[in-house]
């Protein structure tokens, strides 16, 4: 297991400048946000990586970056609603996703990180029956080119109706529903146990189910206010009662889910997701909570 960092936490920090860091730091592997950019010269733009330009020079440039500060990509990553009901913005969103997987299969990175998304209008399990249905030529695309789709699992609560789930995928329910739908080795989850903690799910026994789905894993923790959570109940998320922390600062125990995944082979990166308001705001708040939850985790793996 590799100890990374996604990247995303860094905003419009230039990539190499959050490549550098990360290096230095100690970090193993980012994940790279890979958004749809202007399409400028450079294989990057303020912090995202520019997947339309990465050919010649410009993807020499990005893998000896790379290389200089000893860190392995260990996803490109997009989340969008993959089912937004605007037909032009959920054409947008594949075409773009298209090119993200020809960017990792020229790059040779394995990996592209995405989510479900949802059209607030449809149910969640005709949400991911669509899913399906557009996902298959580029599942069949990302085989062919030896790259893998790992789906993320936040319930993205509120994105286009206050409290509703936004990513139909958030549950062991919907994943199994998912892969029966798409039976592909190229499909799987990149699984983040904060959003199972307050979903009332446990993520060890979660990671031992789908094992063999767990592509890429996001370290970041959840608190919760139970005299809160009294209050609203559990059906209004954005009722306050829970908020993201830096692992180690949360309910998710950490010494018992990464002794799971090395006990289940898991081979893969952890990826810390920085999204803790606490260590948050500026950039040096930024880099002192990477590092914080870095020395957390650090003392769980081999």
């Amino acid at each position: 297991m590799r100890l990374g960092l996604c990247l995303s936490c860094f905003g419009d920090v230039s990539l190499p400048e959050s490549i550098r860091w990360a290096g230095q730091s100690g970090f193993e592997a980012v994940e790279i946000p890979s958004p749809p950019v202007r399409g400028g010269p450079e294989w990057f733009e303020a912090g995202g990586l520019n997947v339309a330009a990465l050919t010649g020079p410009n993807r020499d440039a990005f893998m000896a970056a790379l290389d200089d500060a000893g860190l392995k990509a260990a996803a490109l990553a997009w989340y969008a609603n993959m089912l937004d009901p605007d037909d032009r913005r959920r054409d947008a969103a594949w075409e773009h996703l298209g090119r993200t997987v020809d960017a990792a299969a020229t790059l040779g990175i394995d990996l592209v990180a995405l989510a479900v998304g949802r059209n607030p209008a449809a149910t969640l399990g005709e949400c991911v029956a669509e899913f399906a249905r557009r996902a298959r030529p580029l599942v069949e695309k990302a085989e062919a080119g030896g790259v893998r789709l790992a789906i993320e699992n936040d319930p993205a609560c509120g994105r286009d109706v206050e409290d509703l789930p936004g990513n139909a995928a958030f549950s062991p329910e919907l994943w199994e529903k998912l892969f029966s739908a798409i039976r592909s080795p190229a499909l799987g989850l990149a699984l983040d146990p904060s959003h199972l903690v307050w979903l009332g799910i446990d993520p060890v026994t979660a990671v031992t189910d789908y094992a063999e789905k767990v592509f890429h894993v996001h370290a970041a923790d959840v608190e919760i206010f139970d005299a809160r959570r009294q209050d609203c109940s559990i059906l209004r998320p954005s009722g306050g009662w829970f908020r993201y922390r830096l692992p180690g600062l949360g309910s998710v125990d950490w010494r018992r889910f990464l002794d799971r995944l090395q006990e289940l082979g898991y081979e893969g990166s952890i990826c810390i997701k920085q999204q803790d308001p606490v260590w948050s705001g500026d950039l040096d708040k930024i880099k002192a909570g990477a590092t914080l939850a870095r020395r957390h985790l650090v003392q769980f793996l081999p």
